[in-house]
């Protein structure tokens, strides 16, 4: 299939325009010529409508877009208090005229009580957003059973309390992987392959940080659909084990519901398994938790090119990168695009989630 093509049966799903797109893509110069690997940054930290922003608009655009059909006023997320997802649904549901409300969850045993305002907690407040806070063991919510229970339940009794007032809400889970937006980043994927080759490069490897899973998915998704033969690399900042809350399996049934989604054959699981490796190693202590690599990954793009990262999710992603390059498993002259997914936020926020970045 041809990315026109492609195009066309993304197009036939409903959809509410809110960032701006294409995304810049470029070379890291410096960095590349630090280390003999053509270093490319695909830009889904610049995709708007705020200068804050990240890989969830993608997703927004096509959730929202679906519930402005089905008659929603109230869009329902969740997240830890830092959350980048949470952030970026509530900025485009203002854009789109929905009410946004956000249920948080913060470990106080590690970061303490919630004194003062930063980061995107800061920008959902002067966002005038409905927030709901539950404090929370480990790092995020979905650490423990009854916890993710706990918020499950509260969502869905405010979701409840809207609709007797005649109101219609959407829950969507965290990192907004919710059904109706996977497909959007098979627009990346397309994106990103159309600008490489405007650069005069085949990509062969892409890599990114590895999350709540939204994603991966509409990258394999329409890699399989436009038979390119780049690699994914996707490096975790939390568990993918089997059994686990996130895990491969997840992937492979969300990457079938895309391509089923837009009516083209489902290959078999293995096929689509073959396009997943998850590296686990650099999670560090825990999630929303600094990692020792993951600053000094901050501070090295930011001094090479300019750049910066986010202390949760994309600067433990781009140590994993630099890791992998350092150890030869991405070799020398290599055309490397890592997904810049936002997180910059959180360079904003309390010593105990940014690091020692300033040292």
């Amino acid at each position: 299939m041809d990315y026109t093509e492609l195009d066309r049966l993304v197009a036939t799903l409903p959809r509410k325009r809110i960032g701006f797109y294409p995304t810049p893509f470029h070379r890291l110069d410096n960095l590349s010529a630090a280390h003999g690997v053509n270093f490319f940054l695909k830009r889904e930290d610049m995709a708007g409508p705020g200068t804050l922003s990240g890989s969830k608009t993608r997703l927004a655009e096509f959730i929202i877009g679906q519930a402005l059909r089905e008659g929603v006023t109230h869009v329902i997320s969740q997240g830890v208090y830092l959350t980048n997802s949470g952030m970026q649904f509530a900025t485009a549901c203002r854009v789109a005229g929905l009410t946004p409300i956000l249920y948080l969850t913060r470990d106080e045993n590690r970061h303490g009580e919630l004194t003062e305002y930063r980061g995107n907690l800061l920008l959902n407040k002067i966002m005038d957003v409905e927030l709901h806070y539950q404090p929370t063991r480990g790092g995020a919510y979905w650490d423990a059973t009854d916890e993710q229970q706990k918020v499950t339940d509260a969502m869905n009794a405010r979701k409840a309390e809207l609709e007797a007032q005649g109101h219609k809400a959407l829950i969507v889970p965290t990192g907004g992987a919710h059904p109706y937006g996977f497909v959007g980043h098979a627009l990346t994927f397309k994106e990103m392959i159309e600008q490489a080759e405007t650069h005069g490069v085949g990509l062969d490897y892409v890599y990114h940080t590895a999350g709540t899973g939204t994603a991966l998915p509409g990258l394999i998704a329409a890699k399989l659909m436009t038979g390119h033969p780049v690699r994914f690399r996707s490096i975790a900042i939390c568990g993918y084990q089997p059994g686990g809350w996130m895990n491969v399996e997840v992937i492979v049934e969300r990457v079938r519901h895309i391509l089923g989604l837009l009516g083209v054959p489902v290959p078999a699981d293995e096929v689509i398994r073959a396009e997943i490796d998850v590296d686990e190693r650099f999670i560090g202590e825990d999630y929303a938790v600094p990692s020792p690599e993951g600053v000094a990954a901050i501070r090295e793009l930011a001094m090479a090119d300019g750049v910066f990262l986010g202390p949760v999710y994309t600067a433990k992603g781009f140590a994993g990168l630099l890791d992998h390059v350092r150890s030869g498993r991405v070799e020398p002259g290599s055309n490397v695009a890592f997904l810049h997914t936002g997180d910059t936020g959180n360079l904003f926020e309390i010593p105990e989630v940014v690091g020692n970045v300033a040292m």
